[in-house]
């Protein structure tokens, strides 16, 4: 790779903005935690961990995956939105300045609370109510993805709740799933999905890099370009490039 196309990169403006920076950091985590999950937990089971001990483990990361997602949207939808409130205005019947800072956004995000997603179909609810359309990465997030996504709040809340409510709603859910016996969350994420072949929760967490990436396309896309290069699809090549990026990005762990 030309050293000069690594330079351009960078000069480009767009690469060094904190929102460019929050996409690459959050895809990051994920790859790591893939790679964590696949090549570590996973290739060790029966051998230093045990089935339930792994399904714990998946539980656990339920968790996590929707914190972190949680934490990257706010950060997006900060960005976006400061730099453009007229939507936000109009929403809250306010004369507000067209562009605030970054804890203003947060401010007004969180009121005396805290944001609070309840899943990605919501996030795009909240977001038409106060981003610009051209400022609003996430009217077109993959449907499928965000379907995921939104399955993956069930699960959570019965891994974190346990109650009678959260269990039917994932009683339902697995439905969806062709899953029709009631089996701990653990063990469904670790269960193979019959329509894709692949562990349920390689599937949910593929659907956090997508939406991301689509993230990435909208508000980056000299970013997403670079990344993409000639190729139509993502791939290997793809791949390398994006270990690239994470090099050259200030204060993202390596994986």
């Amino acid at each position: 790779m030309l050293k000069e196309e690594i330079e351009d990169l960078i000069n480009n403006g767009e690469f060094k903005t904190i929102g460019c920076q929050y996409t690459i950091m959050y895809m990051a985590r994920l790859f790591s935690q893939a790679e964590f999950l696949a090549h570590k937990i996973m290739k060790l089971t029966g051998r230093v961990f045990s089935k339930y001990e792994v399904q714990q483990v998946f539980e656990a990361f339920t968790i996590k995956t929707l914190c972190d997602w949680e934490w990257y949207i706010e950060k997006i939808i900060c960005e976006c939105l400061k730099t453009d409130t007229s939507k936000l205005a109009n929403q809250l019947s306010l004369k507000l300045p067209k562009k605030i800072t970054t804890d203003e956004c947060v401010a007004y995000l969180n009121g005396l609370g805290y944001f609070d997603l309840k899943g990605a179909n919501n996030l795009k609810s909240i977001s038409k109510k106060i981003l610009i359309d051209n400022q609003n990465p996430f009217l077109n997030l993959n449907k499928d993805a965000c379907k995921r996504i939104d399955d993956y709040y069930i699960i959570r809340n019965y891994i974190a709740h346990r109650s009678n409510k959260s269990k039917k709603s994932l009683i339902t859910m697995y439905s969806r799933y062709q899953q029709h016996n009631f089996i701990e969350a653990g063990d469904f994420l670790l269960s193979i999905d019959p329509s894709k072949n692949d562990l349920h929760i390689q599937l949910f967490e593929s659907s956090f890099w997508l939406t991301s990436y689509n993230i990435l396309e909208f508000l980056y896309p000299k970013t997403y370009n670079w990344i993409m290069g000639n190729e139509e699809i993502y791939n290997d090549k793809c791949q390398e490039r994006f270990r690239i990026l994470i090099e050259l990005s200030p204060n993202i762990p390596k994986p």
